[in-house]
């Protein structure tokens, strides 16, 4: 939806004016932008998630259902396990935190993940993979390296 996509870019805009307005410092306007953006989209989908099944009407009642095909099947467990590792997520430090969302949500590049974050892509590096066993270790999933 274009509309609210500009109401959310107008919104983190009018967010970083404010911090810098009011004397707050802002070392990197960029990453404090992004991470604005980023808290506005996830409460966006938040509210437009939770949908109510109470919607049903008592004619809705009677209607028959199609039975999901094997594809929606799948697409709906792939969206159940993306959930479960979106909510690990939020329990990994906030270091590896950002930078694993950057990269495998966001899909940006180790290199872009550096200059947003002003970090050296080194680092952005060895916290995505540190990230990315923390994460694992959560789950419960073995790591198949030996290390």
């Amino acid at each position: 939806d274009r509309e609210k996509a500009l109401d959310l870019t107008q919104e983190a805009f009018s967010r970083l004016w404010s911090s810098i307005v009011s004397g707050k410092k802002v070392n990197n306007p960029r990453a404090l932008l992004y991470t604005v953006t980023r808290n506005l989209i996830i409460d966006w989908y938040r509210r437009i998630k939770s949908v109510s099944l109470e919607g049903l009407s008592k004619e809705d009642e009677d209607r028959e259902f199609d039975v999901p095909d094997e594809k929606a099947t799948l697409e709906i467990e792939l969206n159940a396990d993306s959930k479960r590792v979106l909510s690990m997520l939020e329990k990994l430090e906030p270091r590896y935190k950002e930078v694993v969302y950057l990269r495998y949500v966001s899909d940006l590049s180790p290199k872009d993940i550096a200059k947003v974050m002003d970090l050296n892509a080194n680092t952005v590096s060895v916290r995505i993979s540190r990230g990315i066993k923390a994460l694992k270790r959560l789950m419960g999933i073995a790591s198949n390296n030996h290390e």
